[in-house]
Protein backbone atom coordinates (compact mmCIF):
# COMPACT_ATOMS: atom_id res chain seq x y z
CA UNK A 1 0.00 0.00 0.00
CA UNK A 2 0.97 3.19 -0.83
CA UNK A 3 -0.87 5.70 1.24
CA UNK A 4 1.08 8.84 1.93
CA UNK A 5 3.94 7.82 0.00
CA UNK A 6 3.81 10.33 -2.49
CA UNK A 7 7.73 12.10 -3.27
CA UNK A 8 9.04 14.22 -5.74
CA UNK A 9 10.69 12.39 -8.12
CA UNK A 10 12.49 15.12 -9.50
CA UNK A 11 12.60 13.79 -13.09
CA UNK A 12 15.74 11.28 -12.14
CA UNK A 13 15.62 7.70 -12.00
CA UNK A 14 15.69 6.44 -8.08
CA UNK A 15 20.05 5.52 -8.56
CA UNK A 16 20.34 9.11 -9.73
CA UNK A 17 17.71 11.00 -7.72
CA UNK A 18 19.72 9.64 -4.39
CA UNK A 19 23.21 10.40 -5.57
CA UNK A 20 21.79 13.96 -6.24
CA UNK A 21 20.15 14.46 -2.85
CA UNK A 22 23.48 12.77 -0.92
CA UNK A 23 25.66 15.00 -2.68
CA UNK A 24 23.64 18.34 -2.04
CA UNK A 25 23.42 17.31 1.79
CA UNK A 26 27.24 16.91 1.66
CA UNK A 27 27.63 20.49 0.33
CA UNK A 28 24.77 21.92 2.16
CA UNK A 29 26.97 20.47 5.47
CA UNK A 30 30.11 22.03 3.92
CA UNK A 31 29.09 25.25 3.06
CA UNK A 32 25.61 25.67 5.39
CA UNK A 33 23.94 27.17 2.94
CA UNK A 34 23.62 26.20 -1.37
CA UNK A 35 21.34 27.17 -3.95
CA UNK A 36 18.73 25.21 -6.14
CA UNK A 37 15.22 25.15 -7.57
CA UNK A 38 12.33 24.70 -4.67
CA UNK A 39 11.48 21.42 -5.48
CA UNK A 40 14.86 19.95 -4.95
CA UNK A 41 15.27 22.28 -1.53
CA UNK A 42 12.32 20.31 -0.73
CA UNK A 43 13.18 17.41 -1.05
CA UNK A 44 16.65 17.84 0.06
CA UNK A 45 15.88 19.52 3.44
CA UNK A 46 14.02 15.71 4.32
CA UNK A 47 17.51 14.18 4.35
CA UNK A 48 19.41 17.11 5.67
CA UNK A 49 16.98 17.02 8.75
CA UNK A 50 17.09 13.47 9.56
CA UNK A 51 20.73 13.62 8.93
CA UNK A 52 21.42 16.46 11.65
CA UNK A 53 18.59 14.93 14.23
CA UNK A 54 21.10 11.53 14.32
CA UNK A 55 23.82 13.68 15.13
CA UNK A 56 22.37 15.52 17.76
CA UNK A 57 23.36 12.45 19.81
CA UNK A 58 27.28 11.56 19.47
CA UNK A 59 27.40 7.81 19.92
CA UNK A 60 29.30 4.83 17.49
CA UNK A 61 25.93 3.83 16.25
CA UNK A 62 24.85 7.32 15.49
CA UNK A 63 28.27 7.92 13.84
CA UNK A 64 27.97 4.97 11.57
CA UNK A 65 24.30 5.68 10.28
CA UNK A 66 25.28 9.42 9.41
CA UNK A 67 28.71 7.46 7.73
CA UNK A 68 26.15 4.86 5.69
CA UNK A 69 25.19 8.34 4.16
CA UNK A 70 27.19 10.66 3.90
CA UNK A 71 30.28 8.12 3.21
CA UNK A 72 32.88 10.80 3.97
CA UNK A 73 34.69 10.92 7.69
CA UNK A 74 35.38 14.13 7.30
CA UNK A 75 32.07 15.72 6.97
CA UNK A 76 30.95 12.90 9.69
CA UNK A 77 33.79 14.71 11.90
CA UNK A 78 32.44 18.25 10.91
CA UNK A 79 28.78 17.22 11.20
CA UNK A 80 28.98 15.94 14.86
CA UNK A 81 31.35 18.49 16.36
CA UNK A 82 30.29 22.05 14.94
CA UNK A 83 26.65 21.34 13.42
CA UNK A 84 24.70 18.80 15.32
CA UNK A 85 26.36 20.90 19.00
CA UNK A 86 24.64 24.16 17.66
CA UNK A 87 21.39 22.40 17.43
CA UNK A 88 20.27 21.33 20.24
CA UNK A 89 18.21 23.14 21.73
CA UNK A 90 15.88 22.44 18.59
CA UNK A 91 13.15 19.89 18.22
CA UNK A 92 13.45 20.42 14.59
CA UNK A 93 13.37 22.63 11.78
CA UNK A 94 17.24 22.59 11.29
CA UNK A 95 17.40 23.73 8.25
CA UNK A 96 14.65 26.86 6.19
CA UNK A 97 14.23 27.43 2.46
CA UNK A 98 14.47 30.84 1.34
CA UNK A 99 12.74 31.72 -2.12
CA UNK A 100 14.47 34.14 -4.61
CA UNK A 101 12.68 34.23 -7.60
CA UNK A 102 12.15 32.27 -10.80
CA UNK A 103 15.89 31.39 -12.71
CA UNK A 104 16.25 33.09 -16.33
CA UNK A 105 15.56 31.39 -19.34
CA UNK A 106 13.52 28.14 -17.90
CA UNK A 107 11.36 30.43 -15.35
CA UNK A 108 11.89 27.66 -12.38
CA UNK A 109 11.62 28.87 -9.37
CA UNK A 110 15.23 29.52 -7.34
CA UNK A 111 15.77 28.87 -3.16
CA UNK A 112 18.10 29.11 -0.80
CA UNK A 113 18.39 26.12 1.81
CA UNK A 114 20.65 27.04 4.72
CA UNK A 115 21.33 25.60 8.04
CA UNK A 116 19.10 27.19 11.18
CA UNK A 117 22.25 27.32 13.69
CA UNK A 118 25.20 28.56 11.23
CA UNK A 119 28.53 28.56 12.78
CA UNK A 120 29.52 32.62 11.69
CA UNK A 121 33.24 33.20 9.83
CA UNK A 122 34.14 36.65 10.04
CA UNK A 123 34.90 37.36 5.97
CA UNK A 124 38.20 39.78 6.04
CA UNK A 125 39.44 41.87 3.03
CA UNK A 126 41.63 40.98 1.30
CA UNK A 127 43.83 44.20 2.24
CA UNK A 128 43.37 42.99 5.61
CA UNK A 129 44.75 39.63 4.97
CA UNK A 130 47.52 41.11 3.26
CA UNK A 131 48.03 43.53 5.95
CA UNK A 132 48.12 40.41 8.19
CA UNK A 133 49.98 38.17 6.25
CA UNK A 134 52.98 41.17 5.99
CA UNK A 135 52.71 41.71 9.60
CA UNK A 136 53.18 37.27 10.37
CA UNK A 137 56.21 37.63 7.74
CA UNK A 138 57.82 40.15 9.68
CA UNK A 139 57.54 38.64 13.22
CA UNK A 140 58.52 35.60 11.48
CA UNK A 141 61.75 37.49 9.73
CA UNK A 142 62.74 39.35 13.57
CA UNK A 143 62.32 35.86 14.97
CA UNK A 144 65.24 34.17 12.82
CA UNK A 145 67.35 37.30 12.79
CA UNK A 146 67.51 37.04 16.54
CA UNK A 147 68.01 33.49 16.67
CA UNK A 148 70.86 34.05 13.83
CA UNK A 149 72.50 36.85 15.86
CA UNK A 150 72.17 34.65 19.19
CA UNK A 151 74.22 31.64 17.20
CA UNK A 152 76.70 34.42 15.90
CA UNK A 153 77.66 35.49 19.48
CA UNK A 154 77.37 31.64 20.29
CA UNK A 155 79.93 31.15 18.33
CA UNK A 156 82.27 33.99 18.95
CA UNK A 157 82.02 33.42 22.64
CA UNK A 158 83.20 29.53 21.90
CA UNK A 159 86.22 31.12 19.31
CA UNK A 160 87.45 33.27 22.05
CA UNK A 161 87.09 30.82 24.78
CA UNK A 162 88.88 28.78 22.46
CA UNK A 163 91.75 31.45 21.84
CA UNK A 164 92.51 31.68 25.45
CA UNK A 165 92.51 27.87 26.11
CA UNK A 166 95.34 27.96 23.63
CA UNK A 167 97.00 31.20 24.81
CA UNK A 168 97.01 30.23 28.40
CA UNK A 169 99.70 27.95 29.38
CA UNK A 170 100.65 25.78 32.58
CA UNK A 171 103.37 27.10 34.61
CA UNK A 172 106.37 24.76 34.51
CA UNK A 173 106.80 22.42 37.46
CA UNK A 174 110.32 22.73 39.52
CA UNK A 175 111.81 19.52 37.92
CA UNK A 176 111.13 21.11 34.16
CA UNK A 177 112.86 24.63 35.75
CA UNK A 178 115.50 22.72 36.82
CA UNK A 179 115.26 20.66 33.66
CA UNK A 180 115.97 24.34 31.49
CA UNK A 181 118.42 25.41 33.26
CA UNK A 182 120.80 22.37 33.31
CA UNK A 183 120.71 22.65 29.30
CA UNK A 184 120.83 26.23 29.30
CA UNK A 185 124.34 25.72 31.27
CA UNK A 186 125.72 22.99 28.95
CA UNK A 187 124.48 24.89 26.06
CA UNK A 188 126.95 27.87 27.56
CA UNK A 189 129.62 25.41 28.39
CA UNK A 190 129.57 24.30 24.70
CA UNK A 191 129.52 27.65 23.30
CA UNK A 192 132.42 28.48 25.65
CA UNK A 193 134.69 25.64 24.51
CA UNK A 194 134.45 26.26 20.98
CA UNK A 195 135.16 30.01 21.46
CA UNK A 196 138.67 29.06 23.33
CA UNK A 197 139.38 26.42 20.96
CA UNK A 198 139.19 29.12 18.26
CA UNK A 199 141.26 31.68 20.03
CA UNK A 200 143.82 28.84 20.52
CA UNK A 201 144.02 27.83 16.44
CA UNK A 202 144.14 31.74 16.12
CA UNK A 203 146.91 32.41 18.56
CA UNK A 204 149.56 29.27 16.89
CA UNK A 205 148.92 30.55 13.53
CA UNK A 206 149.36 34.28 14.80
CA UNK A 207 153.15 33.03 15.84
CA UNK A 208 153.74 31.17 12.82
CA UNK A 209 152.73 34.51 11.00
CA UNK A 210 150.70 32.84 8.41
CA UNK A 211 147.71 36.26 9.94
Amino acid sequence: MRHRKQRSKLSMQTARRDATVRNMVKSLILHQRIKMTLGRAKVVRRLAEHVIHIAKEDTVFARRRVYDILTDRDLVMKLFKEIAPLSKGRVGGYTRILTIGSRRGDGAQMAFLELTDKKIVEKVSKKKSKAKEAKAEEVENQKLKAQDEKREDSKGDKKDESKVKHISKAKPTLDEEKAREKARNEEKKMADKKQGFMKNIRGLFRKRGDF
